[in-house]
Order: C-alpha cells, then sequence, then structure tokens
C-alpha cells in the first residue's frame, strides 16, 4: 500500500507528479494568501472537513457584468417603495448563488472579507442552500469588487438558484414542521385514554375530536404526498415504495373515523396516523434535502451564455432569437451557441467538448464554426448564425436530462407480492373473526391492525438514513451524490466506461519541465502570467495552472491567432509566447528565448492502479474518446487495455449507440464534455469531474472533486455497504411485520400495542443501519492506524 499524501489546503490526494503538498497552483495561491493576510484561523475552524480544490481556472478574470446589472436592477427595484428624499441611503438587499463553501471556516472566511468593504451591512451565507445574501449601502459598497475578493479565496458567486427545485424543497420542510405538530398534538390527546380515561369523563369526546381533527389535517397536508405518488404509479402500470405506506394510512386513518362515529375504542389509530405521516415525512425529506445540497453545490458554466448581443444593437437578446442571417457577438471564454459563419478575421476555437480533442482550432473569415466550440481568443469576435437556437446541437445536449427515476422491477415485482399477501391475510383474518361471531367491529380492528403493522414504516425511515451515510462516506471521497437511487443502480454495475480528455487525463496538459520556471525573475513571471491569464488556449491554461495566479501587468495583450501572444511593458521590453522549434511553446523576451515549455497529457492520480483494481473486481473497462487514434491507444497502453477495450474518433452520437448497443442497463459512465452528453442519458449511471468548465456535473447522478481516479473503486464498496445496510433492514422488517400480523390474527394487537411498535421498529431499524456503517468505518480506521504504524517503525515517515 503507497503512502498517499493529502493536500495541505483542501484535503484532496496530491497528484504524483506535484512535490509541493498541493494538489494544484490554485491551493498553493490561497494557503499563502490566508497566511499573508492573517487570515488562517480558517485552517483552526475548518479542523479535518475536507475542502473543494481550488481550481486555478477558477481564478481567472472573470466576466461580472450580468452582477453589474443585477445590482442595477435590484437596486432600481427595491427603492421604489422608499421615500425619494432617503433612496440615495436605502440599503439594497443582494441574493446570489455560491459556489466552493462547505464548513464553518467557510462561512467565517466569507464574513472576514466582507466586513472589508466599506458600505457592507449585513451579510448572511447560506451553506446548506448554497447561497450568499449581502445588505449594502450602494452608494459605497462595491459589489463587483466584493466578488472578486471572494474569487480570489476560491469562492465564485453567481445568479440566484433556480427557485423551482427550492420551492420543491422547501415545500415538504413545510409539509414536515406542520404534520409534526399534528402528530404532537394526536398523541398528547389520546394519551389520557390510553393511561385508562373513562368513557364518562366531560372532555373525553372532546378530546377524541381534537385527535381526529389533528389526524385529518396530518392527511391533507402530509397524507396527501404519498397518497398522490402511489396513485400516479398505479396509473403508470407500476407499484412505488409509496403504494403500502399510501394503503396503511388509509386503512388507519378511515378505520379510526369509522371507529369515531361508531363508539368503537379498538379502531381509533389517530395518532398512530399523524404520526406515522410525520416520520413518514422526515424521511423523505431528509433524502431529497441531501441530494439537492449536492445540485446546489455547483452552479451552471458561465461559458454557456444566457443570452447575445446583436450587432448594431446594444441590448442583449435571448438566445431564441437567433435564427438563420442574424449577427452578433461572441465574447472571449464563451461556447458558440450555434453553428455560425465567422465574420471576424480570424478566430481560435476549442472543439474539446464536442470531439476531445485539446489543440486549438484556427478559423479564418467565412468559415464554419460548430455550435458547441468555445471562444479561447482574448477578442470578441462577429459571427452570422447559420441554424436557429432551436436546432443547435449545444441546445440539445444542454436540454438533454438524464431519467429522474428508473424502474426497479424486482421491487416492483417484490411489492406487488408484498401488498397481495397483506391484503389477503388482512380481509382472510376479518372474515375468520367474523364468521366466528366476533361482531363486525372486532373483525374491522384485526384487518386494520394488520394494514397499519404492515406498513414498511421502517424502511421509510432507516432507508434514507443509509442513503445519507452513504453520501457522507462518499463525501468523503470527494464524490457528491445528486439522484436518489444511486446506490441501488451501483451495485449493477459490471462495465465502467471512460472518456479520455478530461476523466483519465487531468483537464489540461501538464507541464513537463517545470523546472525552466525557476529560472525566470520576477518580471519574467509577471509577464508570462499576464500573457496567459486572460487566454483559454490550452498551453495558456497549463502554464497558467503552473504558475497560478499575482500580479499582472497593466498593457494590453495582443494576439496573434495560430502564434501566440505577445505584450510590451512600460520598459519598452517585448514579451511573446508562442510556437517555437525548441519546444511545444517558447518564452521570449525582446526576441530572446527565455524558456522552452514541453507538454504532456498526464492521467489523473492513481488512474493505472485503480483500472487494475476494477479489474480485479471483474468490471470491464472501456474508453471511447472523440480524440485521435494515436493519443487514445497511447493512453489506453499505459493503463494495460487491449485493443477490442477503446473506441476513438467517435462523434456524441456514436458513443450513445455504442453504450446502447453493448452495455446500456450494466454501465458506470464518467465523463465530462459535451460529447459525452448522450452516452450519459442511456447509460446506468453517470458521473463527472468538477473541471474548470462545468457543464455535465450538473445532469450527471454525480460529480467528484480534486484529481485521482480512485474514488470509482470506494463509491461501489460504499454502495455495496448500503445495500448490506438495507438487507439488514429489510430482514429485521419481514420479521417484524411476521409477528405482528400474527398477533394482529388473534386479535391481540390494539391501537395501544400498534403505537408503541410503530417508533419502536423505527428505532431498531435505524440502529441497524448506523451499526453496519460504523462498523465498516471502525474497521477502516484500525487498518489505517495499522498501516502507519508499519511505516513509522520502518522509518517511512519523518
Amino acid at each position: 500500500m503507497s503512502s498517499r499524501v493529502f493536500c495541505q489546503h483542501c484535503g484532496t490526494p496530491v497528484p504524483s507528479h506535484r512535490e509541493d503538498g498541493f494538489c494544484c497552483a490554485g491551493c498553493v495561491y490561497v494557503h499563502d494568501l490566508l497566511h499573508q493576510q492573517g487570515l488562517d484561523h480558517f485552517y483552526d475552524l475548518k479542523g479535518g472537513v475536507s475542502l473543494p480544490p481550488v481550481s486555478p481556472q477558477s481564478l481567472r478574470e472573470r466576466d461580472y457584468e450580468w452582477l453589474q446589472e443585477l445590482a442595477r436592477v435590484e437596486a432600481a427595484t427595491q427603492v421604489t417603495s422608499v421615500p425619494e428624499e432617503r433612496r440615495s441611503s436605502a440599503p439594497v438587499e443582494l441574493h446570489l448563488a455560491l459556489q466552493g463553501i462547505s464548513c464553518v471556516g467557510c462561512v467565517w472566511l466569507i464574513e472576514r472579507v466582507f466586513s472589508r468593504h466599506a458600505g457592507g451591512l449585513r451579510v448572511n451565507v447560506d451553506v446548506v442552500q448554497g447561497e450568499l445574501r449581502v445588505t449594502y449601502a450602494p452608494a459605497l459598497f462595491d459589489v463587483v469588487a466584493f466578488a472578486r475578493d471572494l474569487q480570489s479565496f476560491g469562492y465564485l458567486v453567481g445568479p440566484p438558484h433556480d427557485g423551482q427545485a427550492k420551492k420543491q424543497s422547501s415545500g415538504l420542510e413545510r409539509r414536515v414542521g406542520v404534520c409534526g405538530a399534528f402528530a404532537m398534538n394526536a398523541m398528547a390527546f389520546s394519551l389520557p385514554a390510553y393511561f385508562g380515561m373513562p368513557a364518562e369523563f366531560a372532555f373525553a369526546s372532546w378530546f377524541d375530536m381534537i385527535a381526529a381533527v389533528s389526524a385529518t389535517l396530518a392527511m391533507l397536508v402530509g397524507g396527501s404526498y404519498f397518497i398522490e405518488k402511489a396513485w400516479r404509479s398505479l396509473q403508470l402500470g407500476a407499484l412505488h415504495i409509496d403504494t403500502p405506506i399510501a394503503l396503511g394510512i388509509i386503512a388507519a386513518y378511515l378505520g379510526s373515523l369509522g371507529g369515531w362515529i361508531a363508539g368503537v375504542p379498538g379502531l381509533k389509530y389517530f395518532d398512530f396516523v399523524a404520526i406515522f405521516i410525520f416520520l413518514m415525512l422526515t424521511g423523505r425529506w431528509a433524502q431529497q434535502a441531501a441530494v439537492e445540497r449536492n445540485r446546489r453545490k455547483l452552479m451552471r458554466d458561465t461559458s454557456i451564455p444566457e443570452s447575445v448581443t446583436l450587432l448594431g444593437e446594444e441590448r442583449s437578446r435571448p438566445l431564441s432569437a437567433l435564427q438563420p442571417g442574424v449577427r452578433f457577438s461572441i465574447k472571449p471564454g464563451q461556447s458558440i451557441p450555434v453553428a455560425c459563419r465567422l465574420l471576424s478575421p480570424q478566430a481560435a476555437v476549442s472543439l474539446e467538448w464536442i470531439n476531445g480533442e485539446s489543440e486549438s482550432q484556427h478559423r479564418l473569415l467565412g468559415q464554419l464554426l460548430p455550435s458547441g466550440a468555445l471562444h479561447i481568443g482574448t477578442r470578441g469576435l462577429e459571427v452570422e448564425a447559420l441554424e436557429s437556437w432551436q436546432e443547435s446541437t449545444l441546445r440539445k445536449l444542454l436540454e438533454a436530462r438524464r431519467p429522474g427515476e428508473f424502474r426497479d422491477r424486482g421491487l416492483e415485482r417484490l411489492l406487488r407480492v408484498y401488498l397481495g399477501v397483506v391484503v389477503a391475510v388482512g380481509w382472510a383474518s376479518a372474515v375468520v373473526w367474523w364468521w366466528q361471531g366476533a361482531g363486525m367491529a372486532l373483525a374491522l380492528q384485526v384487518m386494520i391492525s394488520i394494514f397499519v403493522v404492515s406498513c414498511p414504516c421502517a424502511l421509510g425511515v432507516a432507508v434514507p438514513l443509509a442513503e445519507d451515510l452513504a453520501a457522507s462516506r462518499a463525501e468523503r471521497l470527494g464524490v457528491f451524490v445528486r439522484s436518489l437511487g444511486l446506490w441501488k443502480r451501483l451495485t449493477r454495475v459490471r462495465r465502467v466506461v471512460f472518456d479520455k480528455t478530461g476523466t483519465l487525463t487531468l483537464e489540461n496538459p501538464v507541464l513537463e519541465n517545470a523546472e525552466v520556471l525557476k529560472d525566470l525573475d520576477e518580471a519574467a513571471w509577471t509577464a508570462l502570467r499576464t500573457l496567459v491569464t486572460g487566454n483559454l488556449h490550452p498551453v495558456s491554461r497549463s502554464l497558467f495552472d503552473a504558475i497560478g495566479p499575482g500580479a499582472l501587468l497593466q498593457n494590453e495583450v495582443q494576439e496573434v491567432v495560430g502564434q501566440g501572444l505577445s505584450l510590451t511593458d512600460a520598459g519598452g521590453h517585448e514579451w511573446y509566447l508562442g510556437r517555437g522549434q525548441e519546444g511545444d511553446a517558447c518564452f521570449r523576451r525582446d526576441g530572446v528565448i527565455l524558456a522552452a515549455f514541453r507538454f504532456r497529457d498526464e492521467l489523473r492520480s492513481e488512474s493505472v492502479e485503480e483500472v487494475r483494481r476494477l479489474q480485479q473486481r471483474g468490471l470491464v473497462v472501456q474508453i471511447l474518446s472523440g480524440d485521435r487514434e494515436a493519443k487514445v491507444a497511447h493512453i489506453a497502453a499505459r493503463l494495460g487495455l487491449r485493443r477490442d477495450q477503446w473506441q476513438a474518433e467517435m462523434t456524441p452520437e456514436e458513443k450513445a449507440a455504442w453504450v446502447a448497443a453493448n452495455a446500456q442497463d450494466d454501465t458506470l459512465y464518467v465523463g465530462d464534455g459535451a460529447n459525452d452528453s448522450l452516452a450519459f442519458d442511456v447509460a446506468l449511471c453517470a458521473g463527472s469531474p468538477v473541471a474548470g468548465r462545468s457543464f455535465l456535473e450538473q445532469k450527471a447522478d454525480f460529480f467528484f472533486l480534486g484529481h485521482s481516479l480512485r474514488f470509482v473503486s470506494g463509491l461501489l464498496d460504499t454502495a455495496r455497504l448500503h445495500r448490506r445496510a438495507t438487507r439488514c433492514v429489510f430482514a429485521f422488517s419481514v420479521s417484524y411485520n411476521v409477528v405482528t400480523v400474527v398477533a394482529g390474527m388473534m386479535g391481540h394487537l390494539s391501537p395501544l400495542a400498534a403505537a408503541i411498535l410503530m417508533p419502536l421498529s423505527s428505532v431498531v431499524t435505524l440502529s441497524l443501519v448506523a451499526w453496519t456503517f460504523k462498523g465498516v468505518q471502525r474497521k477502516v480506521r484500525e487498518e489505517t492506524a495499522v498501516s502507519f504504524t508499519k511505516r513509522v517503525a520502518a522509518g517511512g515517515y519523518s
């Protein structure tokens, strides 16, 4: 077992090619900045929490025009209700999405940064929602300067999150709170009867009425959630896990209502109805809250334009305005939304999202720019649309969505048998008791008691806990789950398919001879950083990764498309970065070569070991790439893959067709570009790395941070652990249901017994889940301690 080094800033594994104790130049920069500005208390507050790595690309210059416009609109909107004489001093409140927060240390740091800006009044950071709310005096506070200050520490602000998902989450949260109040009310007014309150007591009827009203309101507010889902699934010809829950709720409520009206105490389950609904809603809310929290950790990629500026117009127009013949402009760093004809003299674009090739492509006046190409030059482009936005490839890839839920045929069959048995046993027991002369009331009590105690209430509470514990374990691997049901699908994986560029390899080529940077003086470092900071060419991105952010010259950078970048400083020296015979790129001052750079595609840390581990588990590993055959063959050879285990020069449609034809029902697909989007939609499950330009992580089942691929086997191990925990819960639930159903058939299950057994069974199942995960964590800690002791004894640590 090899020794692993973890980043001093974020805590993720350090790639093998770095020797400074950090995973990337971004973490180096933020680590040094925190110490230089006296904010290193951040690390004390952070503790052992892992942070998202600070990608150097996220520290590049960003376009904040949208923020200026948002601040202007909000200021104009909010001051309309303020008297005119006070409008100049009226505070403005701004809501923003926030990326990069993970712990209380982040909150503390953001508050300290905010306090340094004049005019700032209040700041509120919501870690769970991934949001930032600032209140400020518009005459004094510079919103863009604050955003840039946050960016220097690795935090990115963006437009507010889409309100629809938040509305659904908050709606379920409100249901939980309201049903909790109803459950407490129903229990409080049911307890006196359990403790022997006589029926002739003056307020006994009032107590029953309050319990009945509380249960009715709980049914309307919370029970309807499960009943609607069960009904919709039945309309589609399927059975949902909510179907037996809905059956139990309806049976208990109708029985209680009938017992209350008929004066039969043995049929009153009002407290059970309210408490059961509350517990089931709590479990469902916990599941969805964890998933929504991970979905909000990342913002949509800013390189994908929300609007464009038409030539001859000053205001922006939505992408839907693009039609053949419409002329518009594209800013540096933005994606080409539709297929276009170039009107500018020349352009530099990257097609890595389309075919996986990272090399810069040069286009001249009149040539075609495909939809989805990334403008990597330093100046804006003028183009003419050749198609509408509705017909564009980028729109189709952006709007494609993976199915929200996968139908589990095995679960449907199990539920069908389960429900059939429960209903048959309930009705048969009622008929037997009535046939034996026990009376209709007692026969109904037996039937309803069986329906009530056989509800999968334990599963409804324990399974969400297992989901949460599994998600927490995945987060320690740098993986964030975005979809419910992922763990079950992962247990069916028999094949792992990787994209190459940006997935198996790092997003940018690695500077092979980084030692040449050490020979540059401070002036050369500053000039080189200025040249590469505003350029998205692969060479520029790689050099920016190597040298990191810092001081810049104020001189304008000139670009000769296809040749290189140049600038002239205040002292009259000409600095140039471009092609050269001595390396992949040469850096010159006044024509004299200062450094010749060589680059190579670098595999992610532990890729070779991870592929070997996956193959040892009996999984098939495959590469599907749009890159050239020679480059894919080289990477495949390093991973030890045979010729039949990789494909090259594939289009997005060919990737999707291959997955659909060969491995749709058992494939984990890991990719990062637009050319993987269609394959994502047909694979069993899919994941994506978080790169400098987000795309697929917004539609993946999970996304991962850091530079290592080791998480894949760890994620599959977590899925197996999740399955073990749920099987333990299922085994207990079966045993519990057998015992309680038999007791109900014999007439020994009263409402009091049901009210006691229901929460008790939930406690037992929660304990089973916690014990399963805790046992594995203890084993991992013991193995780590043994490994550490052996290395200390062998002199492996100093």
